[in-house]
Parts: structure tokens; C-alpha cells; sequence
């Protein structure tokens, strides 16, 4: 399966660089710009997909319904197993001061999804989606950690979730078997 990961457009979080989480915030004009844009893009490289997917959360959704429209698919099914992490207390808090306490592989906290259980969560996800579209090309609308959580379980020791950028409306192509993942490339607007 070819899986395509994109992450939502910008909402006004992103913009203000805080902590989104399950907060369930709509895109901004620049998050809905830059989807019709990566639709445009998609559209003009001939990129084309079998299926469409998003995580529940509506900027994930909108982002989807944005870039499908251009591509002439609807959405197809929402899957609540790729929503992003739950950052518990941390949610609206400032990046800057979240993300160097909450990234480290040793923390835990009450509410928070820790790493390892992300990166299970996703693993476990991925797999579902495999087994139901193996044979597919998948294009699906998530957020950042779940993307990087994607990432590690390609190779641990290439990727963290500080060291590589995934930014709004970026997409990740992701080569998926029945046991392993791997990274084909990264499009960045």
C-alpha cells in the first residue's frame, strides 16, 4: 500500500504556535489556502489516489474535503485512530515550552499519550489500514505526530519528533507492507 500522509492546513494555533492536540479548532484562510494549493499540485503532478481518508478532528476533515474536491474524490472514511496525540495538560500551551518537556521518550503524565503508546497507536492503525487497502494508494489527512509517529516507526534511528519538519499541508509518501514502513519522499509547500 502507498499511503500518503498529509497534515492539515494551518489553523490559528498553528499560526500562534501552540499546543493543538485534540483541541477540535477549524482551518484559517492560509490553512484552506494551503490545501486548495496542495490540491493544485497534487492535481498538476498526476498524482492520483484511490481512496481518501482523514482523522475525525475538523481541520483534518476540512483539509481532506479541500484537497478532494480539486482531486474529484470525496471522503471516504474517517478513522479516529489517527487523530492527533493527546497532549493532556499541555493542550494550548506554547510550543516553545511544551514540546522539549513532552518529546522526550522518558516522560509520562497523567492525560498525556506518551511516545511509546503514540507510536503503538500508529503502528496498529497503519496496519489496519493495510490489511483493508494493501493493494491501494491511500491518501490521508492527519497531524503532525501522528506523521512523525509514522516516521519513527520507518526508522528509529533517523527520525524524532524534533529533528524532522513536517509543516502544515506538507505530505509524507510512505511505502507500507505487512512488516515494515517505509519513507519514498516528502513534499513541502
Amino acid at each position: 500500500m502507498i499511503l500518503a500522509m498529509i497534515r492539515h492546513g494551518q489553523t490559528d494555533y498553528n499560526y500562534r504556535r501552540l499546543v493543538q492536540g485534540r483541541i477540535d479548532n477549524p482551518l484559517n484562510d492560509t490553512g484552506r489556502n494551503q490545501a486548495s494549493t496542495l490540491g493544485n499540485l497534487l492535481k498538476d503532478l498526476g498524482d492520483s489516489f484511490d481512496i481518501l481518508g482523514a482523522s475525525p478532528l475538523v481541520r483534518a476533515h476540512e483539509t481532506a474535503q479541500i484537497v478532494g474536491k480539486t482531486l474529484g474524490m470525496e471522503v471516504s472514511f474517517l478513522d479516529s485512530n489517527f487523530m492527533e496525540r493527546d497532549f493532556g495538560n499541555y493542550e494550548g500551551m506554547s510550543i516553545d515550552i511544551a514540546l522539549p518537556v513532552v518529546t522526550k521518550d522518558e516522560f509520562r503524565e497523567e492525560k498525556f499519550e506518551d511516545n511509546p503508546s503514540l507510536e503503538k497507536r500508529i503502528r496498529e492503525a497503519t496496519h489496519n489500514l493495510f490489511l483493508k487497502y494493501q493493494d491501494k494508494k491511500v491518501l490521508f489527512v492527519a497531524h503532525a505526530h501522528v506523521i512523525k509517529a509514522l516516521l519513527i516507526c520507518s526508522d528509529k534511528s533517523k527520525y524524532t519528533y524534533t529533528n524532522h519538519y513536517v509543516g502544515n499541508s506538507s505530505i509524507v509518501y510512505f511505502d507500507v507492507t505487512a512488516d515494515k514502513v517505509e519513507v519514498i519522499k516528502q513534499i513541502d509547500l
